[in-house]
């Protein structure tokens, strides 16, 4: 069971992948990644996760870029 304060996670996530991509956000899930979303290649996904830093407050080192390649794994980042 997923709790508000994910969800409201979940929801913020995918609403900054949808601005960053430039898709609409009715094209995102919950389950949207790197494997099954194909805007979001690896060259977006750096320029995502540098605006992920700013946008959130969140320092992400190479071992989080390389895992937080979907909308729950960058929903989990945030503080």
């Amino acid at each position: 069971m997923i709790d508000d304060r994910e969800q409201d996670k979940i929801q913020a996530a995918m609403k900054f992948i949808a601005v960053t991509l430039d898709i609409p956000e009715g094209e995102l899930g919950p389950d949207s990644s790197m494997d099954n979303t194909p805007d979001w290649d690896s060259s977006e996904h750096m320029n995502i996760c540098l605006l992920f830093e700013q946008q959130f407050g969140v320092k992400m080192d190479m071992d989080i870029i390389t895992s937080a390649t979907s909308i729950r794994a960058l929903a989990a980042l945030i503080p």
